[in-house]
């Protein structure tokens, strides 16, 4: 992410003013004048200042150049304060850099100001077979490119907003979120906008911070997308943590002629880290989702939702695993879980391996991964085909990490078998490549 600095802090020019007002003042006569021995300490002490002054000279020249800073870069010279090798240095610096943007608010509400961003390349292999024949397929795509602003505003009040922009495909211009947030007690932080709600930790974990190519299958089933709502969390000491919201279920609004028709989320999150040995972390967190409205977002759509999680870690050991079983209007259930463990073999390489089931009461329940088994061709999908009822994969993956997560690459293979009635089991092969970045 990139830090933005807003106008009303007080600028490098204004700093070197003061220095100019304070240093390099003239006495107005000689009663003024500093006795000799003072004037040399204080010729000493500004030697010694020289680096700061230069450096913030060149900064001020850099980014806002003008007549009365070069004549303060004079006095230097002529103080010698810097030399005129020193001081053309400085000025070539200055002009090397004045060509990069300065980007201000124009509120004078605003603390700060961030741009944020992602980029994520990703490459897909999927080779699948059933009773119908086999086929395959394969692509590389703009997996997320996201782009968005968050300003801190005077009152303790966050304003958010990010979408995304993925060329070529009308439906993946999406805004991801857009939100207030009052920040005023870590106990409760008030949100209101679009954001995702509160559910499964795998699915609120950043895009940027999954260790695997895809989220699980169980994930995927269960995200409810990102909806219009309100949401309170806050930490209550240091162990425990909540959230508590309700939603429109929809993109936006609710559909008409409905009313009073949303999803309501509880969450409660329990840190034990102080409780165990030193370097060992445990964090355990409790779902709850339930919806009221059959035309929602959430879902087949479901009408609750529940999740179990822990997260536990010993670096260079990470270790997660997660519950989820949702329940549709009918009373069909859906559910499944993953185990995933990972291992740092250097501070920058990572190894990753994950194994899912999932269950569903409907033989229609579960469908194909959409990245990418369920892109194979050959037709052996119709039919059905790519619908089942019991799925399992397994998953194992490398990442490699220049800056965390805010630079990486990562390579993954998974096995997957889904079973249908219609076509056999739909066994699958997929290989991932991806390169992430932030800023």
């Amino acid at each position: 992410m990139s830090q933005i600095r807003h106008k009303k802090d007080i600028s490098l020019r204004q700093f070197i003013s003061k220095l100019r007002t304070v240093v390099f003042f003239k006495p107005h006569n000689k009663l003024q004048q500093s006795p000799p021995k003072q004037h040399n300490n204080t010729t000493n002490l500004m030697k010694k200042l020289i680096p700061v002054i230069s450096a913030a000279l060149g900064l001020a020249l850099a980014t806002t150049a003008s007549a009365s800073d070069q004549a303060l870069l004079d006095l230097l010279v002529e103080k010698g304060l810097v030399s005129s090798s020193e001081a053309a240095a400085l000025k070539k610096e200055a002009a090397s850099k004045s060509s990069r943007a300065i980007v201000t608010s124009s509120s004078t509400n605003i603390d700060s100001l961030q741009i944020r961003g992602r980029v994520q390349g990703q490459f897909g292999y999927a080779s699948a077979k059933n009773d119908n024949g086999s086929g395959d397929y394969n692509s590389l795509e703009l997996r997320r490119v996201r782009l968005g602003m968050r300003g801190n505003l005077a009152q303790n009040v966050r304003a958010q907003i990010e979408a995304n922009f993925v060329p070529n495909d009308a439906k993946d211009f999406t805004v991801r979120s857009a939100f207030l947030q009052w920040r005023e007690h870590d106990f409760a932080h008030v949100k209101v906008g679009a954001d995702k709600p509160v559910f499964g930790y795998e699915e609120n974990t950043s895009s940027a911070s999954i260790k695997t190519v895809e989220r699980s299958m169980i994930s995927g089933i269960a995200a409810p997308g990102v909806m219009n709502g309100v949401t309170v969390d806050g930490k209550l000491g240091g162990m425990f943590s909540y959230a508590t919201g309700f939603y429109t279920d929809e993109t936006n609004r609710n559909n008409d002629g409905t009313s009073g028709r949303y999803l309501y989320g509880l969450s409660g999150g329990l840190k034990l880290d102080d409780l165990l040995p030193e370097d060992h972390k445990l964090g355990l967190r409790l779902d709850l989702l339930k919806a009221n409205d059959r035309n929602g977002n959430f879902g087949d759509p479901f009408e609750t939702g529940v999740s179990i999680s822990a997260h536990y870690s010993l670096a260079p050991f990470d270790l997660r695993a997660e519950y989820i079983q949702l329940e549709t209007f009918d009373k069909d259930t859906t559910r499944g879980w993953y185990i995933m463990p990972s291992f740092f073999a250097t501070d920058k390489l990572e190894f990753v391996g994950r194994y899912e089931q999932a269950k569903s009461d409907n033989a229609q329940g579960i469908r194909a991964a959409s990245r990418y088994a369920r892109n194979v061709d050959n037709g052996i999908l119709g039919g059905g085909a790519e619908h089942g009822d019991k799925y399992h994969a397994f998953y194992l993956g490398a990442n490699y990490y220049f800056a965390g997560d805010a630079h990486k690459v990562m390579l993954g293979v998974e096995r997957s078998e889904l079973e249908t009635d219609t076509a056999g089991d739909l066994k699958a092969t997929t290989v991932y490549g991806a390169w992430r970045m932030l800023f």
